[in-house]
């Protein structure tokens, strides 16, 4: 090979490195800008599991649904109280399933952060869903039903593991030690 021909070569691979390294770096702007704009939608949606009507609305689910109501009767059957409380809560988590579906949300932060909870909405409101499912041909909360699925293949331990979060434990018994803070220097009096 002449330095003609390694000169071409080199600049060739040079090239290629620079075009990887440019769609690499592209790639990871795309993403960074899609988290930036989904960061505001998850706020809003985790904001709610913390509201007063909501943490009842997921207790009726929890205590009530299954023990109260016929599990053949489809959802559009029930109550108009139940329908509000399971509206609530299965309405909240299949918008959550639709976010990670369409990978606008990551399918880490919400499992790791709500996967068990998913996977008991839907297996406290299946029966009701399928009822109307059969009743309407519909697909009524499937992204529920997907992320209470994606929740069950991994689960949140697993995420937990995979970012190497610990948990605090402390010694029964053990006080941690206060800071010590440096005396005040003492004034000369003047």
């Amino acid at each position: 090979m002449d330095a003609k021909t390694v000169i071409t070569v080199v600049t060739i691979a040079i090239s290629l490195i620079s075009l990887t390294v440019s769609g690499l770096m592209a790639f990871r702007q795309i993403r960074t800008a899609v988290d930036g704009y989904a960061l505001p939608v998850v706020l809003g949606v985790f904001s709610q599991f913390r509201t007063q009507e909501f943490f009842d609305a997921q207790q009726f689910l929890f205590d009530d649904l299954n023990r109260d109501f016929d599990q053949d009767t489809p959802y559009s059957d029930l109550p108009l109280a139940a329908r509000s409380h399971i509206r609530m809560v299965a309405g909240l988590y299949d918008d959550l399933g639709k976010l990670v579906a369409h990978g606008i949300v990551r399918e880490e932060l919400v499992i790791g952060s709500n996967g068990i909870q998913a996977r008991r909405i839907w297996e406290a409101v299946e029966p009701f869903v399928l009822a109307e499912r059969r009743k309407r041909s519909g697909n009524l909360w499937i992204y529920l039903e997907d992320l209470a699925f994606r929740a069950t293949r991994t689960p949140p331990q697993v995420i937990h593991a995979k970012l190497g979060l610990h948990r605090y434990t402390i010694t029964t018994g053990r006080v941690l030690p206060r800071p010590r803070r440096k005396p005040p220097a003492p004034s000369d009096g003047g």
